[in-house]
């Protein structure tokens, strides 16, 4: 096999085994972002639900103490019946009403810690519902990815081997250009070179378009001992079959 002939096989199992591995990288980034969401939203609806706790503690501190004035109140009443002279029935009557006052007052903030937990009860069980669809979410994207990384398990041990294969095939030189070029136009390392105009030696990178040099042109039509690269995105030039053999 001629060097082209190495590169475009290598090329080939190096894009089939990027493209498993990227099924199962993107099921994977799909599962952790719905995960991320669900930790959030299970931590939102944990803090609300603290919250819902303290509203209901102080509504029933708020509950004993209207009763604890209440009881007061009826006993303070019992005495004012059974009071004997003037000056202790006025004494009764006022402590009466400064206590009626402040159980009044109790009352109040009861209704105001009462509508404050019917909202906190309402948005909780509206995150509560968030919380279990979100969890079916992430239940559906953990089944897919599980279902992915077995299904394109097997092939890519198979694509590995064959890729392991392939690259001990190449020179060191080559291969480490390869790896390069590979690493960052993401598996995109060879592009074929595109003859606009052979009277006017008009030729074109097949990945960027940018006008190539004629003499790599000349180049790979001369020997195939060595790579020509395309001077814009640095990918591995080759010819066509049909250009290859003119």
């Amino acid at each position: 096999m001629t060097l082209t002939e190495d590169l475009m096989s290598l090329y080939r199992v190096d894009s089939q085994l990027r493209g498993l591995r990227s099924r199962v990288e993107n099921a994977s980034d799909l599962l952790a972002a719905r995960t991320r969401k669900l930790q959030k939203l299970t931590a939102e609806h944990d803090e609300k639900t603290s919250q819902l706790r303290q509203l209901q503690a102080q509504l029933a501190n708020l509950e004993g103490e209207s009763s604890d004035f209440k009881d007061r109140i009826e006993k303070l009443r019992s005495e004012l019946n059974a009071s004997t002279n003037d000056k202790q029935y006025r004494a009764i009557l006022a402590e009466m009403k400064s206590l009626e006052a402040l159980r009044d007052e109790i009352e109040t903030t009861q209704l105001g810690e009462m509508e404050k937990i019917e909202r906190a009860e309402a948005e909780a069980n509206a995150m509560a519902d968030s919380v279990s669809n979100q969890s079916r979410l992430c239940e559906a994207a953990r089944t897919e990815h599980e279902e992915c990384a077995n299904a394109v398990g097997e092939r890519v041990d198979e694509l590995e081997v064959e890729r392991t294969t392939a690259a001990a095939r190449m020179p060191d030189a080559v291969l480490k250009i390869f790896e390069e070029v590979a690493e960052v136009n993401d598996g995109e390392t060879l592009a074929p070179v595109i003859e606009l105009s052979k009277k006017d030696r008009d030729y074109t990178c097949g990945a960027c378009h940018v006008t190539l040099p004629y003499h790599l042109v000349v180049n790979l039509h001369s020997n195939d001992t060595g790579i020509q690269q395309c001077p814009n995105c640095d990918r591995i030039l080759y010819l066509e079959p049909a250009e290859a053999e003119v």
